[in-house]
């Protein structure tokens, strides 16, 4: 249980260090618990799905599924500061909808690959997807509230330093995958 759970850590250091980003642009409590369901689903559904696709399909697509997360986050940071830039003066108004689904399900594309090697390897399944999502719901909801405490004190532009968070945390995730 013990090598499940530190894996369970592992994948979902991803959706702590989006969450952190997200959480700076001080998103309504609505969007921020559809923000942690998705990535608690995403990232726990995504194993499943690695493993009833199988491992040639996952091992074909393997190579690109590494960066379509840190392409996707990259864009919507570069969307963020470009509205905190540009857009300053216009009516506030809440990310898209595409956020809460969108980023959660790009970035738990290379979970499909541990999922792939989970059966094989004898962690149970269901028990594997519920510690897994869970795990990543938790990341997810710390990753909110730490992005979001650190703007309140240090009392900046939340979107400029959400689109700048978000942009770095893609570098990071593509310099990782090489």
């Amino acid at each position: 249980m013990g090598t499940l759970l530190l894996l369970g850590f592992v994948l979902s250091l991803d959706s702590f260090r989006v969450s952190l980003g997200l959480g700076a642009l001080q998103l309504s409590r609505l969007r921020r618990v559809q923000i942690v369901f998705a990535f608690g689903l995403c990232d726990g559904l995504a194993p499943l799905v690695g493993l009833l696709i199988g491992k040639s399909l996952v091992t074909y697509i393997g190579g690109w599924t590494e960066y379509l997360g840190p392409l996707a986050l990259c864009a919507y940071g570069a969307y963020v500061i470009y509205r905190a830039k540009f857009c300053a003066g216009e009516e506030e108004r809440e990310p898209g909808r595409w956020i809460v689904l969108g980023l959660p399900l790009s970035l738990s594309l290379d979970n499909l690959i541990a999922g792939a090697s989970l059966g094989m390897v004898g962690f149970p399944l269901l028990i594997s997807v519920a510690v897994i999502g869970s795990m990543s719901a938790l990341m997810s909801l710390a990753g909110l509230w730490m992005g979001s405490l650190a703007v309140n004190f240090l009392r900046i532009n939340t979107e400029l330093v959400g689109g700048v968070a978000l942009v770095l945390i893609a570098l990071v995730l593509a310099i990782e995958n090489f």
